[in-house]
């Protein structure tokens, strides 16, 4: 990214605080609860300022939504360092997926929520751009660890299967399966008392159903989950990150994946 000019890094730093302060108003009521005129308040600037960085309450739920896809960029990032293989990678990305959902479950939450078309429309074409470029950098990621896999022979697909559905169907079980988790109560009645555990057995049984390789060990997996998390612990802050992804890199303005019709 280029250098910022101290007006560029002036109005970089009152938009993170805007965030910052926005964030545990989102978490506490949701969208109704985040006010423009607490943030302006907070910051002794008038509502207009406020305004001039983003139009509307829905513009910074998207923000936030960004900086949540940052976040779990980063989780991806660190849990897969030193992992020896491809599936190990891939799991170590699954346990990351819970780390988002469980230490940054108001970002989870804002993720799910700016997917309403009611959020969507009245954000900005250019940040609705950054939010796709955000996800679709997560997807190739994980792609990029399933491409590893085919080319070391650790996976072997069909002539007519690309790596993609096998990416889609691991994407399909885990932000599911903790949507499920989230919205239903009463799991535990059913016989599900670990959702996380679940969700990650489901994963490994498409995975072996593939054949990809190594099978799945699951005294080998507990060790993995255990070391991902610590990793995870030690190296990504709660905070959000205050320097935004490298924009040179977009995509057309569509809906983010998993939106509501």
């Amino acid at each position: 990214m280029s250098t910022l000019t101290p007006k560029q890094a002036e109005i970089q730093s009152r938009e993170a605080r805007i965030l910052e302060l926005a964030r545990p108003m989102v978490a506490q009521e949701g969208l109704a609860g985040l006010s423009m005129d607490a943030i302006a308040k907070e910051m002794a600037y008038a509502k207009g300022t406020i305004y001039n960085h983003f139009s509307c309450k829905e513009e910074i739920l998207l923000a936030l939504a960004i900086k949540a896809n940052e976040k779990r960029l980063r989780l991806f990032e660190v849990a897969i360092e030193r992992q020896p293989n491809a599936r190990q990678k891939i799991a170590a990305i699954g346990v990351a997926c819970e780390d988002f959902r469980v230490r940054f479950g108001d970002l989870f939450d804002i993720d799910c929520m700016v997917r309403h078309v009611a959020v969507w429309e009245k954000a900005s074409d250019q940040r609705k751009q950054m939010m796709a470029t955000c996800e679709q950098r997560c997807m190739a990621m994980v792609s990029q660890v399933g491409r590893e896999a085919l080319e070391s022979g650790d996976l072997v697909l069909p002539r007519e299967r690309g790596i993609e559905d096998v990416v889609f169907g691991l994407w399909s079980l885990t932000y599911g399966g903790m949507i499920i988790d989230a919205t239903s109560p009463g799991l535990d009645q059913i016989g599900i008392r670990d959702t996380y555990a679940a969700i990650r057995r489901n994963c490994h049984a498409l995975m072996d159903g593939y054949q990809w390789q190594p099978l799945y060990d699951a005294q080998a997996d507990r060790k993995l989950v255990r070391n991902v998390r610590a990793s995870l612990k030690r190296n990504v802050t709660l905070a959000l990150d205050a320097q935004p992804i490298d924009e040179s890199v977009t995509t057309p303005s569509k809906r983010p994946a998993g939106g509501s019709q």
